[in-house]
């Protein structure tokens, strides 16, 4: 393996696409290509039809798509714009298509490892990652860490704690110290180059190093930031949680690759049938008449007749399920960031407010893929993990025509560009991967029942670039955590040898932190990863949309 700390600036324009840019960089922005409204409705019937079980053995049956059918052309499907919520009604050809597709989608379910195209493109899922008795242990060894925890760490929502925390004792630049392969010294590394925005000069996540044999088993092989490795039984169970979702991550690096570009139903720009816009009045101090036009002009703006694009006449043509590269992650040395984290509600109690929407890491951690496991969810209402993704600007109107890009896309002058993607509910079971392309963000939930307790568990995977040189990591990094070392020195140590000793050795030993310098780093990077989603927003996922600055409307 190549020298962690190796890893420099030129890994940043190599491996798969990330969200660390600077979209204001890009004319017209960054991110896919805009979804039509219509697109959107048709993706929202699709993922509603796949999210039925076994929809793979139905879908060809004639009764049922009849029946699917109907249920769709009399539903408006209720899209989310950056600004608004607009009601989509699909015609018979689209609903059509849609049906016709899930051919494609059958074609790509996982039936050996469990695994399915989620609510969009790149997101992949498993409603049941573990089986029941491996769920079980997972979950005595989850109480077991809980129980020798001293005062697990709660964010500030007052709801969340943090079992295994992946901000506490994380990299700090210039400070921790780093294994290097020709020196037989430990020393810091500095902070590294890169623009302020999207690089945190001060800290990084310390990832695990993992091997994944030929058959797909992950083994670790440095230990997982803030869980001691006399836990033994729970590392095993994350080595069977990671390696039963490892093939959900094989499927969105694929989805993810450059070679396989993202499918659209419905490209093109649209088209006016009607150009004969409203007459001015013919003298400049008719107020009656320029106030009556005005009204007349932004009437006609948006509701001149337009031919929106559609899918192709002759319907779905196959091809979905087709990919021009595989990505496989066996037989490969990977790095994964590791978190587990639990949701505590009480009766009286403060509910959960949602998450912002966010993505993973900073460009130091290069993180790609995030992958989240939903161990346990009890007494709560419903609650969804939901998407959206920046894209560009649409093409193919003229400048200012708000009721073109309005009724096509969704989007008015100003508006973010973004488009909401989908989402799936969470329950007991569910393991997803989507990539770091994408935010996500968790809804709100409170008890179902008042008066008993409710509780979400989440082990989070979240993976580094497998394309780059590896990145500082526990392989590279000692134990920082002072309370370990203490522990471990008490367990062999003689019993005779005075405490006093015993601190005079801990405080000559350099590298370590207690619990209070710790969090005081934790609270510091929980503060550069909040500025981050704010600047992230504005620079990458809610760049505005300049209706004025029309990209080349074909003629």
């Amino acid at each position: 393996m190549a020298n962690p700390a190796a890893s420099s600036s030129k890994d940043y324009n190599r491996g798969y696409r990330h969200p660390f840019l600077f979209g204001i960089h890009y004319l017209g922005g960054v991110g896919d290509n805009p979804r039509t409204l219509v697109e959107l409705a048709m993706c929202q019937f699709s993922a509603d039809l796949r999210s039925s079980p076994g929809w793979w053995r139905d879908f060809q049956n004639q009764d049922l798509r009849e029946k699917w059918a109907a249920a769709a052309l009399q539903r408006a499907w209720k899209i989310r714009t950056p600004s608004t919520f607009i009601d989509i009604r699909l015609s018979t050809k689209q609903v059509t298509y849609v049906l016709d597709e899930l051919g494609g989608y059958s074609a790509l379910v996982d039936h050996k490892n469990g695994c399915e195209v989620s609510c969009f493109e790149r997101i992949w899922e498993s409603h049941e990652l573990l089986e029941k008795p491996d769920a079980d242990a997972l979950s005595d060894d989850i109480s077991t860490l809980r129980n020798q925890i001293p005062s697990p760490g709660r964010n500030d929502d007052g709801v969340t704690t943090s079992l295994v925390d992946p901000f506490l004792h994380c990299l700090v630049y210039n400070k921790t110290l780093v294994s290097h392969p020709h020196s037989r010294h430990l020393r810091p590394i500095p902070s590294p180059s890169g623009d302020i925005y999207t690089v945190s000069r001060k800290y990084a996540f310390l990832p695990s190093d993992v091997t994944v044999s030929p058959t797909g088993a992950v083994k670790f092989v440095s230990y997982i930031n803030n869980l001691e490795s006399r836990h033994t039984s729970l590392y095993k169970r994350i080595e069977q949680t990671l390696t039963s979702i490892l093939p959900l991550f094989e499927h969105t690096l694929t989805d993810l690759h450059r070679n396989n570009p993202l499918h659209q139903r419905i490209p093109g720009p649209c088209r006016y049938t009607v150009w004969e816009e409203p007459e001015e009045p013919e003298f400049s101090d008719d107020e009656e008449g320029w106030t009556t036009y005005e009204r007349d002009l932004r009437h006609w703006i948006m509701n001149r007749p337009l031919h929106l694009p559609d899918v192709p006449e002759n319907g779905y043509h196959g091809g979905l399920e087709r990919r021009k590269h595989t990505v496989n992650l066996r037989g490969r040395n990977l790095q994964f960031v590791v978190d587990i984290s639990e949701i505590h509600l009480q009766p009286g109690g403060p509910e959960f407010s949602g998450s912002p929407w966010r993505v993973q890491g900073m460009r130091n951690e290069r993180i790609v893929a995030c992958g989240l496991f939903y161990h346990s969810v009890e007494n709560l209402t419903e609650t969804s993990i939901a998407f959206r993704m920046a894209v560009t600007s649409p093409r193919g109107f003229n400048a200012g025509d708000a009721g073109a890009t309005l009724r096509t896309w969704g989007l008015q002058d100003g508006d973010s560009c973004h488009q909401y993607i989908g989402s799936r509910m969470i329950h007991t079971g569910l393991g997803l991967v989507f990539p770091n392309i994408y935010q996500h963000q968790q809804t709100p939930f409170r008890l179902l029942d008042p008066t008993k307790r409710g509780h979400q568990t989440i082990i989070s995977f979240y993976l580094v670039d497998p394309e780059i040189q590896p990145i500082v990591s526990t392989a590279v990094v000692a134990p920082q955590q002072k309370e370990w070392i203490r522990r471990a020195v008490d367990e062999s140590m003689d019993p005779r040898v005075p405490t006093e000793v015993v601190e005079r050795i801990l405080e000559c030993v350099e590298g370590f932190m207690d619990i209070d310098e710790a969090e005081g780093h934790k609270s510091k990077l929980l503060k550069v990863r909040e500025r981050f989603w704010e600047a992230n927003n504005n620079y990458h996922f809610c760049i505005p949309f300049d209706i004025w600055s029309a990209p080349d409307f074909p003629h």
